[in-house]
């Protein structure tokens, strides 16, 4: 959390390890001069950061900082770290509104009084600093449009004149056209070309663990892939094979470091479904939602699984090409021929994958992964492109899905909640009058088989023979009060017991009760002992009311679940 302080002085920061938190302390021990110099100081790391131009501070537009990194600093020689430090002093740049005018700032890094770098931020891009070269300049905001002149008293615009030159001031020299022109900018590095399918996840393993480097068996399977005329031609020869395996080695490092951490792409044939007029776009269904990876080489030798599932969620996800009917009438007809229509097309998904997954990956546990880019083509060369679909779009597509899920799912359960009430009415019609008691207490326990009531008799003699408690639903008239071995006057030989969640049993009420029974072994045919699980309370002796179905089943239905 950042907290700020005013200082009649000057304002100074703490930036705290891991988490930068910013303070701001006057300091006794230095001048007023050196103070004003001084825009920001690191505690943690022992770092100061100084304004190269005292007097503007952070009245420039473009404001100019140094950090001063000395012997007797800490944690702060890595890139990562002193631009952990910039961002820091980014925040406060966002929220200072004495820093309100600054539209960009370049942080020259001074290590052991040597120039090290540059990092540099704007305002357009949130403060975030990246590194740049030492002699690169700053970026420069947008200069404001010049004001108009300003228009005499008679109408006319005032015209100022150039100032003239002073006596002594030289004469300007020409300037060559070679220096006028510009030097040529370098061409932008290529693009880096990310290997696909399994060979795109052998790489991103390598990348978590470079060790799999030193492994023949990898080292082989890429030289398969990348060098195959060399591979298949070096056979027979260990001393090529050898030659190429190690180039094999080297392409492979330089790879796994250039390609972003946890991006994986995959090519995969798609079908395109039937027109949806309703959404006017035809729809791309891939076949499940499980997308498996498999590798051509021998991987038994190694720690890298030869085959790996990727979970793209809990459903199969479906894209959408947008197209007008009428165009896409005559699409199908471009791709129609002797009367069949080609509905097959490819796609390219790119994935991430978290790098704590990639450790946990196995032959027959597909681990999930977030599809973040789809691009679908036309045709299998992949030269005319149909949808671009990115992060954004997917995240809607994603969120519509789970909708459209959630709804569907929840009109099948009102479905099945609407034909288990009427399979429960239909039920409490046709029950006898020992189910129709036993349902008031027992319609949760066995389903849609209509309970009966037990005798305890029965219940005695199953509890003898099975030497525990058994579970009984029986009608019973209380012989006391309270909630503690409370007898019984029907069927006698009983004593109850209910838990404070329950109503205590009141003597000379009808009740119909489940729970547990037990039979004490020993004594001369002692009383068993009921705890109760639930009860109801009737009105009527021998409980005559329950027998009601209309009211039975008002008591029924609202415990119907789907």
């Amino acid at each position: 959390m950042l907290q700020f302080h005013k200082s009649a002085f000057l304002w100074r920061y703490l930036i705290c390890s891991g988490v930068a938190a910013l303070a701001l302390h006057p300091l006794a021990f230095k001048t007023a001069a050196a103070e004003t110099a001084t825009f920001a100081h690191s505690r943690h790391h022992n770092v100061e950061i100084d304004f190269a131009d005292p007097a503007a501070r952070c009245a420039a537009t473009d404001l100019h900082l140094k950090m001063a990194i000395t012997p007797e600093s800490h944690d702060i020689g890595a890139v990562e770290q002193q631009i952990h430090l910039a961002n820091a002093l980014g925040r406060k740049l966002a929220t200072d509104h004495q820093c309100a005018a600054v539209q960009s700032v370049d942080i020259a890094v001074i290590q052991n009084g040597s120039e090290a770098r540059h990092l540099q931020a704007t305002k357009g891009t949130n403060w975030q600093f990246a590194e740049v070269a030492a002699s690169q300049p700053a970026p420069q905001p947008q200069p404001s449009p010049p004001l108009p002149p300003v228009p005499d008293a008679l109408g006319a615009a005032a015209v100022t004149a150039p100032p003239a030159p002073a006596a002594d001031a030289p004469a300007p020299t020409a300037v060559p056209a070679q220096a006028q022109d510009a030097a040529p900018a370098a061409p932008p590095p290529p693009p880096v070309v990310l290997p696909e399918g399994y060979m795109g996840l052998l790489a991103l393993l390598v990348r978590h663990n470079p060790a799999l480097l030193d492994n023949e068996n990898i080292q082989a399977c890429w030289a398969r892939h990348a060098f195959q005329r060399d591979f298949f031609a070096a056979q027979g020869n260990e001393f090529r094979k050898h030659e190429v395996e190690n180039r094999a080695r080297t392409d492979l490092a330089q790879i796994s470091q250039q390609i972003p951490a946890g991006t994986l792409q995959a090519n995969l044939a798609v079908r395109l479904g039937e027109y949806d007029f309703k959404q006017s776009s035809f729809p791309v269904a891939l076949n499940g939602n499980v997308l498996t990876l498999s590798s051509t080489c021998d991987m038994s030798d190694t720690t890298v699984p030869g085959q790996v599932g990727l979970k793209l969620g809990e459903t199969a996800p479906t894209f959408r090409l947008p197209m007008p009917a009428a165009e896409a009438e005559q699409f199908l007809k471009q791709r129609t021929r002797f009367g069949f229509i080609n509905r097959e097309m490819m796609a390219i998904l790119t994935f991430h994958v978290e790098d704590s997954q990639l450790g946990k990956m196995t032959d027959s546990t597909p681990q999930p992964v977030a599809l973040t880019h789809v691009k679908i083509y036309s045709d299998t060369d992949k030269t005319s492109l149909l949808a671009d679909i990115g992060p954004d779009a997917l995240e809607n597509m994603r969120k519509a899905q789970d909708a459209a899920k959630a709804a569907q799912q929840a009109k099948e359960a009102a479905q099945q909640q609407a034909e288990n009430r009427r399979r429960m009415a239909e039920r409490v019609q046709n029950a006898s009058r020992s189910e129709k008691l036993a349902m008031w207490v027992g319609q949760n326990t066995r389903g849609f088989n209509a309970p009966d009531l037990n005798t305890i008799r029965n219940v005695r003699a199953r509890a003898m023979m099975q030497g525990a408690p058994v579970d009984a639903i029986l009608l019973v008239q209380a012989d006391g009060s309270g909630r503690a071995q409370v007898p019984t006057k029907w069927p006698g030989k009983l004593n109850l017991t209910t838990p404070k969640d329950q109503p205590a049993l009141s003597s000379g009420t009808w009740y119909l009760v489940q729970g547990p029974v037990s039979v004490p072994e020993k004594g001369d045919f002692p009383a068993a002992e009921m705890t109760v699980q639930t009860l109801h309370a009737c009105q009527q002796d021998q409980c005559k009311d329950a027998e009601d179905p209309q009211a039975l089943l008002a008591t029924l239905q609202p415990t119907v679940t789907p």
